[in-house]
């Protein structure tokens, strides 16, 4: 797995978080990107990079995430769609090429090479999606960047 330690700055994101059942993530991130890319377009915010998913954290049977977009500023929120923040610092990546349904598998990969490494994580974690699946319909060419920030 090759992975790449980096440092990034600071990102403005819109989005949707919830606290949804494991077996619920595929359904909430699709629905959250409906929501959130009409939304920023209607309030003229433009988009800075790929749709996004943030992991900040495991309750139960739970994740703790959000779904969005990174924009160049948040110019207008609602009750459920809000300003959200990717956070700076020192980050490593790898890209995970295949279907999402291959994600979960690929992160714990991920998440085994850092500690092989002596690298210490941090939260929160996120995903970003490079492939728009409705102009390349075959998933095993669909790309993520998985991103996880570590301690310095």
């Amino acid at each position: 797995m090759e992975v790449e330690i980096k440092e990034l700055a600071a990102r403005p994101l819109i989005g949707i978080r919830s606290n949804v059942p494991k077996n619920a993530i595929g359904d909430l991130i699709p629905g959250a990107f409906g929501q959130v890319g009409p939304y920023f377009e209607d309030n003229g915010m433009e988009m800075t990079g790929p749709p996004v998913a943030i992991y900040y954290g495991e309750h139960r049977n739970e994740m703790d995430m959000a779904a969005g977009a990174p924009v160049t500023e948040v110019t207008a929120t609602t009750d459920e769609i809000t300003a959200l923040e990717l956070p700076g610092g020192k980050v490593a990546t790898t890209v995970y090429d295949g279907p999402y349904e291959g994600s979960p598998a690929a992160r714990d990969q991920f998440a085994e090479e850092l500690v092989g490494r002596g690298l210490t994580t941090v939260e929160p974690c996120w995903e970003e999606y490079l492939t728009d699946p409705r102009q390349e319909a075959d998933s095993s060419k669909w790309q993520t960047l998985m991103v996880q920030p570590i301690a310095d």
